[in-house]
């Protein structure tokens, strides 16, 4: 789900953040965390754990937005629904070309 909403995300992140062409995956995190979290959850997380290779991060959140807006049933207690986040910067960044694989808090290169 996370995925698809990536897809259909970056077309208005493109159009609303008025962004230019990322020069390296440096500046790629750095549009993530600070424009297109704050646009979207109003918050900026942490870039941190960068691989020697560089093609590889964590983005921190020290609050997650999503505890104040999602109640879960009583027997979903134990759904990760925040691992949507993940999956909305996997299909984000796979449209405009940078190919990643998307975990909890890491995004790896795979460009």
């Amino acid at each position: 789900m996370g995925y698809n909403i990536g897809v259909r995300l970056i077309e208005d992140f493109l159009a609303r953040s008025n962004v230019g062409r990322c020069h390296d995956f440096r500046e790629t995190a750095d549009v993530i965390a600070k424009v297109a979290f704050k646009m979207y959850l109003g918050i900026t997380p942490t870039i941190t754990n960068w691989s020697p290779a560089g093609d590889e991060f964590s983005l921190i959140l020290e609050n997650n937005p999503l505890v104040d807006f999602v109640e879960l049933p009583d027997n979903h207690s134990n759904l990760i629904y925040s691992n949507m986040l993940c999956g909305v910067l996997r299909g984000a960044l796979e449209m405009v070309r940078v190919y990643t694989t998307a975990d909890v808090a890491v995004v790896r290169c795979c460009s």
